[in-house]
């Protein structure tokens, strides 16, 4: 198997785990009256302290990798740590947190870039890379790899896989 296609896999996983996550939401939900006791993904990561240090560690290996960090050269360091706090915040949003989103939608911000989905898959890996460095149980792993693939289709305008 190419590597072409083996960094396409954690993309496609996530693609996979949100039906997963969204079945299982489904046939698992409370009945009507019945108390909801799941704890959010957020609180499941450690809250907002671990979200952080994920997302500071993930954007290190971004900004350093030798395809996807072409697309931050020239990139000051007071706007690579407003980089970092927007995907924090999104990060922490998304997983049920209490932070509020700062960034755009995905779709404007990388509207125009060209992104190709060989990039999008080379940011998975380094996402899941991160969160095996962290020791991220499997369940909530596949749950925010699950959400990082529900943006592939704001971001990736080339298909090249």
């Amino acid at each position: 198997m190419s590597n072409r296609y083996i960094s396409a896999i954690p993309v496609a996983l996530g693609v996979i785990a949100v039906g997963v996550i969204t079945l299982g939401a489904f046939l698992s939900r409370p009945a009507l009256g019945e108390a909801v006791t799941e704890t959010s993904l957020y609180d499941r990561l450690g809250g907002y302290e671990a979200v952080s240090a994920v997302v500071d560690d993930f954007a290190g290996k971004l900004f350093e990798d030798p395809v996807v960090g072409a697309r931050f050269f020239g990139m000051s360091d007071d706007s690579r740590e407003g980089f970092r706090q927007k995907n924090k915040n999104l990060v922490c949003a998304a997983t049920g947190g209490p932070c509020k989103i700062i960034s755009r939608p995905a779709a404007t911000t990388h509207g125009g870039l060209g992104i190709k989905a060989s990039e999008f898959a080379i940011v998975a890996q380094h996402l899941v890379d991160t969160l095996n460095k962290f020791d991220v149980p499997e369940k909530e792993h596949n749950e925010l790899m699950a959400i990082i693939g529900s943006l592939r289709p704001d971001i990736v305008e080339i298909e090249d896989l």
